[in-house]
């Protein structure tokens, strides 16, 4: 039987719509979701307090972030236990691009080595989307220390033990490391991050610290610390009286902290890429590099691919530095 024209039109539109809905089906929602993002505010968990080199990162990120995707970028800080507690905030998070969080060596390095179980896989639980920065540390004492040198320093330890704070796993290991390669007696004193420990070193309660450049700079510019070594692998423009570890003969000594950004794992490939992609652009803005290396922050982005691997070796190098500080995991 031949069909009128209209009728035979009409069959051939129903039978492409239905094509097209098959094929929509048998596409992963998530490949069609992806169009859209973002359409909703990002929050950025930082998993410690303000001040600390994390959340300065973080706001510097949100800040531009923001506006390249035309949405709000929210910081989040959860701090707690070693950063644990904001990052296995984000680990169980939804997968959709709409909780990040502002990695570190403090909470995903160094952690799997001072805690016998953790509430979170530091590799496992979380896609790491790209690198900012590494961020060398200063060893810093009170302006009106009696230390003059890091000599002199360690000279004091071997004397009477010494008290030197940390605020955060990697500089606990760095204080650690410092005592085995430098043989140094001194005992460590924990806080909830650097920022307090800084104060309770000006108060005069601890006698040196281990610390993020960025965290001590404006003390060191203000007078009021002075940096008797630095763990970069040459000496930090800033600071160029400050001779490096290896310089005084502790090349054994070469930690390194690192921030970077990361979302919960199973987050959509397509998503991570976006990130890192923007994330990357931003970090190529001359004045975002400024204010990085202000801050002693040297901007070193990389591949998604690159920084997962980067992610999985230095959790194996801190777990490492801590076994030969003899460190026993809480």
């Amino acid at each position: 039987m031949i069909r009128p024209f209209g009728a035979r039109r009409r069959l051939l539109a129903a039978g492409s719509l239905t094509v097209l809905t098959l094929l929509a089906g048998a596409l992963p929602s998530t490949a069609l979701a992806q169009g859209a993002y973002p359409d909703k505010p990002i929050t950025i968990v930082v998993p410690f307090s303000p001040g600390s080199a994390t959340d300065t990162s973080a706001r510097i990120i949100a800040e531009k972030l923001g506006p390249r995707l035309n949405v709000p970028v929210v910081i989040e800080n959860k701090p707690g236990a070693s950063g644990t507690i904001g990052a296995s905030f984000v680990a169980r998070a939804q997968p959709d691009g709409y909780t990040l969080i502002l990695t570190s060596s403090s909470t995903h390095s160094a952690t799997p080595a001072l805690f016998r179980k953790l509430p979170f896989d530091p590799t496992g639980d979380f896609t790491h989307v790209v690198r900012i920065a590494t961020i060398p540390m200063m060893l810093v004492v009170r302006e009106d220390a009696p230390y003059k040198s890091l000599q002199e320093l360690v000279k004091a330890t071997q004397a009477k033990p010494l008290n030197y704070a940390y605020g955060s796993p990697t500089s606990q290991i760095a204080g650690a490391t410092f005592n085995t390669v430098a043989g140094a007696a001194a005992n460590g004193v924990p806080y909830k991050s650097q920022p307090p420990a800084v104060t309770d070193l000006l108060g005069g309660h601890v006698d040196y610290l281990f610390a993020d450049l960025s965290v001590v700079t404006s003390f060191m510019q203000a007078g009021k610390l002075r940096g008797l070594a630095y763990t970069g692998h040459a000496r930090a423009k800033e600071f160029p009286t400050v001779p490096t570890l290896s310089e005084l003969g502790y090349q054994k000594f070469d930690l390194v902290v690192w921030v970077g950004v990361a979302v919960p794992a199973k987050t959509p490939d397509a998503i991570a890429q976006k990130l890192n992609q923007e994330v990357t652009a931003i970090l190529r803005e001359p004045d975002v590099l400024q204010r990085f290396e202000s801050l002693g922050m040297q901007v070193s982005p990389n591949t998604l691919a690159e920084h997962q691997a980067f992610a999985q070796s230095q959790r194996q190098v801190w777990t490492q530095r801590a076994v030969d500080a003899k460190i026993e995991p809480q």
